[in-house]
């Protein structure tokens, strides 16, 4: 699996990616963002730097220079720490400095970032940042820009996502001058999250998508996965609470079953590709896309799982110790094989399924490898 798994201290940024977002497809390319800063030059810790402040001070007056006009901007600034270690700190210092804090200090590995796109049609970015490392990324400048650079901060797992699907509050916040804010909306963050992750845990909520990859989308292929999602969630139910021995159902009995809404969400997102969006408060999600997983690896073949089938899940974003949810994912995926597979209706389930995935290529974000 590649469940990303969210705490309550995970924060949210809006980044803009320098003034008017200018710096937006430097951004993109270098995989970091940072403050609207040329030339800052920073080295390590800024705990341990002592020139921090002359080396604001002095990007903020290359800045200022680059930004006026030719004809009336005169000498370059010095880039001499020495001639700004007693410099005034100018208007507007301390909140300059929090944002370089914020980018290289406050802001912990695994914290999101969104970067809007300076077009109000264009793509976002919704990235995870990296630990800070050594040294920050260096990001080239463009146009007025040319021959400097501004420290970033280096971001890892990133989507694309288009700005008008962003939330209001962040499109709001998107148009205020600001270089970098914290969201602290719960909903809004919680938004942010869907919008960044396939697969994610957070706090009591599963999440994970099936996504389709080909151009058409039947009703028959919404009732199709819509019923595999109904049947994960009706089996676990039934491997879970219930006497032992009890039957579980097929994908055609699931088509008939009504589960608690409350308990689970199912969203489709018909364009096409798009994806069917699973949101529960028990694994069922993820027991989806690892089932999903296995018989699209096998080829829908139902002869393939036999009652003693092995399965074995582990999570890419998560150390084995601490994978305790997807050793819960594992034994449920097994039983639920291993029950299906001596069940007669179990082919017809595979062969719905089969049909549906050639129509619409629909595929779970796991990687299966299958053993002899």
């Amino acid at each position: 699996m590649n469940t990303r798994i969210l705490g309550a201290d995970t924060k949210v940024y809006l980044a803009r990616a320098g003034r008017k977002g200018h710096l937006f497809q430097q951004v993109l390319n270098s995989r970091a963002i940072g403050p609207d800063l040329p030339n800052l030059g920073l080295t390590g810790a800024l705990l341990d730097d002592p020139d921090l402040q002359a080396k604001i001070i002095r990007s903020r007056a290359i800045s200022k220079w680059l930004r006026t006009s030719a004809n009336a901007r005169g000498a370059e600034p010095s880039r001499n720490l020495v001639h700004y270690q007693d410099a005034a700190k100018g208007p507007g210092y301390a909140q300059v400095e929090g944002v370089v804090r914020t980018y290289f200090q406050g802001m912990n590995a695994g914290d999101m970032l969104v970067i809007p796109n300076p077009s109000p049609f264009g793509d976002a970015i919704i990235a995870e940042a990296l630990p800070v490392g050594d040294l920050p990324a260096r990001i080239p400048g463009t146009e007025r820009f040319v021959g400097y650079q501004f420290d970033g901060r280096r971001f890892g797992h990133s989507k694309l996502v288009k700005m008008t699907d962003l939330p209001r509050a962040v499109l709001q916040l998107a148009q205020v001058p600001t270089g970098l804010a914290e969201i602290v909306n719960p909903r809004v963050k919680h938004r942010v999250f869907e919008l960044g992750y396939d697969d994610y845990v957070f706090d009591d909520e599963f999440a994970s998508r099936i996504i389709t990859t080909k151009e058409d989308f039947r009703p028959f292929d919404g009732n199709v996965l819509n019923a595999l999602v109904t049947m994960i969630a009706e089996n676990i139910d039934r491997l879970q609470h219930r006497e032992a021995g009890a039957r579980l159902v097929g994908l055609e009995q699931a088509a008939f079953i009504r589960i608690d809404e409350d308990d689970l969400q199912v969203k489709i997102n018909i364009n096409s590709p798009g994806y069917i969006s699973v949101i529960a408060r028990t694994i069922t999600p993820l027991v989806t896309a690892v089932v999903l997983g296995v018989l699209v690896a096998i080829g829908f073949d139902a002869q393939a799982v036999t009652p003693d089938v092995i399965v074995d899940v582990s999570n890419s974003q998560v150390s084995d110790v601490l994978d305790l949810c997807s050793r819960e994912v594992g034994q449920l995926t097994q039983s639920m094989l291993r029950f299906l597979s001596a069940e007669a209706e179990f082919q017809r389930t595979c062969d719905l399924l089969r049909e549906a995935h050639d129509h619409t290529g629909a595929r779970a974000n796991v990687l299966v490898e299958v053993g002899p």
